[in-house]
């Protein structure tokens, strides 16, 4: 028979093991939860990775796709996506024509985003892509007194932090009467300690009847571009769009119907373009008789006017300038007007780019940045990534 002691030694010893096992597991199983939600949001950011990995350093098939004319909307030639340029082999360097292709709405046809997530294998994954210029830069005044313009303008982190000592180089583009055109150059001049920079800039003639500056500002060898206008008018002319070495100008009535004007005939008189370097280049010159530099603003076809320009791409041009000669067909009244537009609307300059959709309320957002390089500026581009329901 078994002695009373020795049944109650293994009872206590029994329960002491389970009481142990219950202390060691629950708290183990606590923690493995939230080492699988450790391990849920390290698969996510892997996973952004690569995405952004394959946006950013992959060209994609064909590895021109950005240029093709025509493009269509979900372009079967469109094999494999990436936004790389093929022609640099520098890392994060990006094709504006490729980049383009994700602005909505872009007259010449753009990726559908499902498309793109459909190229990059994210079925199951929703993701928003912004492109954000490095620093803002903001006109506060301009005026011009007989020949010389007087401008000043602050210099700002996206923070709102305000950037002393950044360069900043001054270009007017200017006309006066029917026939006058030019473009003057100033500077460096410097931003103060609260990030103001103050310049001049001496014309050829005075008092013109338009004019526009255009701002390069540099900080720490990355610039950025800013625009302003003595005279704006509201542009009904044409759509200005490059595809590579190809400048085209679209119409803003067709489609949709934005309630343009009378038909106008018109004339493109100059084309000047500024590349990120600061280099001018006169692309083009016309006259008001000219057939190959003539086209009308209210009938024809969609895509109005075309001249392709070799090397543009090289060039990497951030500014377009367009002199344009216009006669009413109802008044028979002539009127000048200078555009300025950037060679990549939407992109270029102190615009903030943005592509995709938004995640849902609750979602796991996992969001990476790389800075980039479009057109020989820099630009910081943010991918933000997260997982579908089912």
């Amino acid at each position: 028979m078994v002695n009373p002691v020795y049944d109650h030694i293994i009872a206590i010893i029994i329960i002491c093991t389970v009481f142990i096992s219950t202390v060691i597991v629950l708290p183990t199983l606590g923690i493995t939860n939230v080492n699988f939600k450790a391990v849920d949001q390290q698969q996510l950011r892997n996973t952004a990775i690569n995405v952004f990995n394959a946006m950013l350093l992959e060209t994609g098939e064909p590895v021109n796709w950005g240029s093709m004319r025509p493009f269509y909307m979900n372009d079967p030639r469109v094999k494999k996506f990436g936004l790389a340029s093929s022609e640099d082999t520098t890392f994060y360097v990006l094709d504006p024509d490729k980049v383009q292709r994700l602005v909505v709405g872009n007259p010449l046809n753009y990726c559908d985003y499902n498309r793109v997530r459909e190229l990059l294998g994210l079925h199951d994954y929703g993701f928003h892509l912004r492109i954000v210029p490095p620093f803002n830069v903001t006109f506060l005044s301009v005026s011009v007194t007989d020949n010389l313009l007087r401008y000043n303008a602050s210099v700002f982190y996206l923070d709102g932090t305000p950037i002393p000592n950044a360069e900043a180089y001054a270009t007017v583009v200017y006309t006066k009467g029917n026939d006058y055109f030019n473009v003057s150059q100033a500077g460096p001049v410097y931003s103060n300690s609260i990030g103001v920079c103050e310049g001049t800039v001496t014309l050829a003639i005075s008092n013109p009847d338009y004019y526009t500056v255009i701002l390069k500002v540099t900080v720490s060898n990355v610039a950025t571009l800013v625009v302003t206008s003595g005279r704006n008018f509201e542009n009904k002319i044409a759509r200005i769009n490059v595809v590579y070495d190809t400048i085209v100008l679209t119409s803003w009535k067709d489609p949709p119907d934005y309630n343009v004007p009378p038909n106008d005939n018109v004339w493109i008189l100059n084309i000047v373009t500024f590349s990120s370097s600061g280099s001018i280049w006169y692309l083009f010159k016309g006259d008001k008789q000219g057939q190959d530099n003539k086209f009308n603003t209210g009938d024809g076809p969609f895509e109005r006017w075309s001249r392709n320009f070799q090397g543009l791409h090289d060039f990497q041009p951030v500014i377009l300038i367009f002199d344009f000669w216009a006669v009413d067909q109802i008044t028979g009244r002539g009127r000048k007007q200078v555009l300025i537009t950037t060679a990549y609307p939407d992109l270029l300059g102190t615009n903030i780019f943005e592509y995709g959709d938004l995640p849902k309320s609750g979602s796991t957002v996992v969001k990476i940045q790389r800075s980039v390089i479009i057109s020989g500026m820099t630009y910081t581009a943010e991918l933000w990534l997260w997982k579908e329901s089912p």
